[in-house]
């Protein structure tokens, strides 16, 4: 589970202070408007990334581009201390995660960020507030569940620089807390648990008081409204954003929510819908486990979706696809179980274990020649099967000499 920290908006009037505008190492694009201190190629990478996400962010709310008063401004600082360093301008203390600084003048808003030594948590970072900023440029001020339950929803997504496109992926990171905070409410234990009730008006005072909470539950609520196979409830999302108007105050808007979009659902169903929802869902080392045993019982046809599922979860894991490998050649599908686990070895798998697999495949295939390859790779590393794949190459040597 990634942490991005306390809720950072900080909604501020007009001040006397105003930030210099940057010129130099500044990117202009579509939508965006960055300056990175790192020089331009990074704004440049960072303006690509950001018009990739406002695409995948805007294929779920359809807003009209066209109404953006001013492109959406990023600042993106090569360490911390120049970060603080600007920020100590604007706002006291400092901060160790991105801060969106919103102003009553929206050309004034901007998102403030800076590279840190973990690339993965600075794209983590990027992400998340990068959807806070997009949001609340078209809304400025929507209930706080719907903008940090998405902001987490999306931050697990990809980006491919070579394609330049955005794609989700999902984020079960919050999903034991969530799962956790479930058991608790349901056996009338109220620590580190929201009311639902309360998490619809939550404010950020309130949700930043016990943040894991309000994260997990905001995140599945969204992902419930989103995923659930009853269309009734799909509905209660679409309905709660189509309510929103740039023009309300949080306010309004979480009362347009509460009048237009949940006035008429029957919260005792909600909440039993959305706990069976939970329930479904499992996280990567649960769905591989799961895989394990059915592989192992031989209900290879449970393995095989628990497998998959994972991979949906963590496309860089050589296990599910060693595993789904084993199934395909289960069931002949040699050409199938030879992607697989080409895949598992590009993923890490261990090189004995894996070749040893792909020289059996071969092998049952008749396709002799791969298999001595595969096999002789296998031989050549020290691994448990290293002996194995030495025992089936003879016997097809010897075969192949008679």
């Amino acid at each position: 589970m990634k942490k991005v920290g306390l809720i950072l908006v900080l909604v501020l009037a007009v001040s006397s202070f105003v930030a210099a505008q940057s010129t130099s190492n500044e990117v202009v694009s579509a939508h965006y408007r960055v300056y990175s201190s790192v020089g331009t190629s990074d704004a440049q990478a960072v303006s690509n990334e950001l018009e990739a996400f406002f695409s995948l962010f805007n294929s779920y709310f359809h807003f009209d581009p066209s109404v953006l008063k001013a492109k959406l401004k990023v600042r993106i600082y090569g360490n911390k201390n120049e970060f603080d360093n600007y920020l100590s301008q604007i706002i006291p203390g400092q901060r160790n995660s991105f801060v969106y600084l919103q102003y009553s003048d929206p050309e004034r808003s901007v998102l403030v960020g800076y590279h840190k030594s973990d690339d993965s948590s600075f794209q983590t970072d990027l992400i998340h507030h990068g959807f806070v900023q997009f949001l609340k440029s078209f809304v400025p001020h929507p209930p706080l569940w719907l903008q940090e339950g998405f902001a987490v929803y999306f931050e697990s997504s990809r980006y491919d620089s070579a394609k330049g496109v955005a794609t989700y992926q999902a984020n079960m990171g919050w999903l034991p807390t969530l799962k956790e905070g479930l058991q608790r409410y349901l056996a009338n234990d109220s620590s580190n648990v929201i009311q639902p009730a309360t998490l619809l008006t939550i404010d950020a005072a309130t949700a930043n008081k016990n943040i894991d909470a309000f994260y997990a539950e905001s995140w599945g609520l969204v992902s419930f409204l989103l995923n659930t196979e009853n269309k009734d409830y799909n509905r209660v999302l679409w309905d709660a954003v189509d309510a929103l108007s740039a023009d309300a105050t949080l306010a309004q808007n979480e009362a347009a929510v509460q009048n237009q979009a949940l006035a008429w659902v029957n919260t005792a169903d909600l909440e039993a819908g959305f706990k069976s929802y939970v329930d479904t869902l499992k996280t990567f080392p649960e769905l591989v486990q799961d895989g394990m045993k059915s592989y192992s019982s031989g209900d290879l046809k449970s393995a095989e979706s628990d497998f998959k599922k994972a991979v949906s979860l963590s496309e860089e894991n050589y296990v599910p696809y060693y595993y789904l490998g084993l199934i395909s050649y289960a069931g002949k599908d040699y050409y199938l179980a030879e992607q697989y686990f080409q895949t598992s070895l590009q993923m890490g798998g261990p090189q004995g274990l894996v070749d040893y697999a792909l020289g059996i495949n071969a092998y049952a295939d008749n396709r002799i020649p791969d298999a001595k390859k595969y096999l002789s790779q296998a031989v050549s590393v020290q691994s448990d099967y290293k002996d194995k794949a030495a025992s089936l190459l003879d016997r097809i040597n010897q075969q192949s000499a008679q």
